[in-house]
């Protein structure tokens, strides 16, 4: 079977874009973020964002059901959890071990939610930031039904 990753995200249908580095600085900026935070992603797929805050300066760390994200990431030294949080029923670290703690586009992607929301509470450092970003569906209905 093949992965998700060479499936759903295809350099062909899903193109590398100037949107990451982009976002990920203005995110840096408005959330005050500072070189040596240590931060994880859930879901982190391509890498495309742990690389971006890594250049930032941030300790970057990923996690994503893919072994193909391994490769991904291979380049850039970023250490990946490969595993599925839901099967696993919880992330795989310990509490108190991030900075932060982002996603973009993955919680609508899950069947339990909360739980790693639960998660990334457990795993966060005390007064560490959570930053989950989903998609606007109203606006996407408008488009595109």
């Amino acid at each position: 079977m093949a992965d998700y990753l060479s499936v759903v995200y295809d350099e062909g249908s899903h193109p590398y874009t100037d949107y990451p580095p982009k976002l990920c600085a203005y995110l840096f900026q408005v959330f005050q973020m500072k070189p040596g935070m240590k931060m994880l992603e859930p879901g982190c797929g391509r890498g495309e964002f742990l690389k971006n805050f890594q250049k930032l300066g941030l300790e970057c760390t990923g996690l994503d059901c893919s072994a193909e994200t391994r490769s991904l990431l291979a380049e850039s030294g970023i250490p990946l959890e490969v595993c599925d949080v839901e099967k696993r029923g919880g992330l795989p670290f310990p509490d108190n071990s991030f900075d932060i703690v982002y996603n973009k586009s993955f919680l609508e992607h899950l069947r339990e939610p909360d739980l790693v929301l639960r998660e990334a509470r457990r795993v966060l450092k005390p007064g560490g930031l959570l930053l989950c970003l989903v998609p606007d569906w109203e606006a996407n209905y408008r488009i595109y039904f």
